[in-house]
């Protein structure tokens, strides 16, 4: 994600980081070439261009826009629905850990559960967390679990629910050994139960993707209508052809790629959501319930955090 202050319209206008124009820059190029094309042929060939009426590209930049208007808003609507998950994350991880820590903080069997637990919280923020990138998340419980427990995770078809179990059944043992109160296992339970809500809108936002026939209408749209674009307006705006297409064709592509992006929030694009710093938020939180030394947190680089 780009975290940029905003230092006036010059720093905005010349920005570089975060910016979609890299990624549509070919694009861009090969209209205003197509503009160049047209103005030669026009020029030396006047006979081979046919006048084209700007009419019809009226009314097709106009429906394009308005295509592009309802995905735009639709991979944003994305974006935000995850960005507010990720926060209840954190939300639901730290009330559980106040709670383990605030009523599991007397004999020493009472804080060895607490510890458990936020053990197995930290686990399944981290598992969720990076399973959202990378199917592949051997190897990131080897310094909270011990070999065989890490291993059952490993090997799940769903090692964030299979750590949610695991948390449940320490609940369920704290309560059968008297450590935790039957109104006390409610609220408890109550916190694993957002967790796996929190976990079942992220896997469902990750899994379905937008319909791929309104993305293809789109994209399809664009592409035609700006590689049609410079040869009608030649013939009205002349020299200036090449940088008019190129302009029309970064709002175009630009937006569509960015829809792109937005579309898919858990990605490691400028414009995706910073899993990672959020996953040190949360374990810098944990450390601190249990009073242990903490990292510091991820800072943006270029303007960029991750």
């Amino acid at each position: 994600m780009i975290i940029r202050p905003n230092h006036g319209f010059l720093s905005l206008l010349l920005a570089i980081q975060g910016s979609i124009l890299p990624r549509v820059m070919p694009q861009i190029l090969l209209i205003a070439g197509l503009g160049v094309v047209g103005l030669v042929l026009l020029d030396y060939f006047p006979g081979w261009l046919p006048g084209y009426s700007l009419a019809p590209f009226s009314i097709l930049g106009l429906m394009l826009s308005l295509l592009l208007g309802f995905r735009n808003n639709a991979s944003y609507a994305r974006w935000w629905e995850a960005r507010q998950q990720l926060g209840s994350l954190l939300v639901q991880a730290r009330s559980l850990a106040r709670l383990a820590t605030s009523y599991l903080d007397g004999t020493p069997q009472q804080q060895a559960s607490a510890l458990r637990i936020i053990l197995l919280l930290r686990g399944f923020s981290r598992v969720l967390l990076r399973s959202l990138r990378h199917p592949e998340i051997r190897g990131c419980l080897d310094d909270l679990l011990d070999g065989q427990e890490a291993a059952v995770v490993y090997q799940s078809r769903n090692p964030a629910d299979t750590l949610l179990r695991m948390l449940s059944t320490e609940i369920a043992t704290a309560h059968r050994t008297g450590l935790l109160s039957d109104i006390l296992v409610t609220t408890f339970e109550a916190r694993v139960t957002a967790l796996a809500d929190i976990q079942a809108a992220c896997e469902r936002l990750h899994n379905t993707p937008i319909p791929f026939a309104y993305m293809l209408l789109v994209h399809r749209t664009a592409y035609i209508f700006c590689f049609l674009l410079p040869f009608g307006l030649v013939g009205s705006t002349g020299t200036a052809t090449p940088f008019i297409s190129a302009l029309v064709a970064y709002a175009f592509f630009g937006l569509d790629a960015l829809s792109e992006e937005l579309e898919e929030p858990f990605g490691e694009r400028p414009n995706q959501l910073p899993l990672l710093a959020i996953e040190r938020t949360l374990e810098i939180n944990m450390l601190e319930a249990l009073g242990l030394p903490t990292p510091e947190p991820l800072q943006p680089l270029n303007y960029r955090l991750s």
